[in-house]
């Protein structure tokens, strides 16, 4: 991360030719988790002016916390809508976004276990 002022950060990521792409994101809502209330975190990736503005007409992460008997249930949402001709790659995408969601709940239960 870097980049990071109040509600907004930008996350550096290296492509496999070694080039950086940097991806901006704004947070739009947070809701802390208290005994009795679940919580939530959401946030946009920025789209206008950067590479992904020809791809993606929108992409939102949202996260939510949900207090149970014994622990807390974890949710991760993604939700990604493409732009013309990058619609027909959609089964791809759902594809790589669950293996990367999934990826982020198995680190998230290791860590705490």
């Amino acid at each position: 991360m870097e980049a990071v002022d109040g509600d907004r950060w930008t996350q550096v990521f290296t492509t496999q030719k070694g080039r950086p792409v940097r991806l901006d994101f704004r947070l739009v809502a947070s809701e802390p988790p208290l005994v009795d209330r679940s919580g939530r975190r959401r946030w946009d990736q920025e789209l206008v002016g950067s590479p992904f503005e020809r791809v993606l007409h929108e992409a939102v992460t949202e996260i939510r916390l949900d207090p149970m008997d014994h622990g807390t249930r974890v949710t991760i949402e993604q939700r990604q809508k493409l732009r013309g001709y990058s619609r027909f790659g959609g089964l791809m995408l759902r594809r790589a976004t669950r293996k990367r969601l999934e990826q982020a709940l198995d680190g998230l239960e290791q860590a705490c276990a």
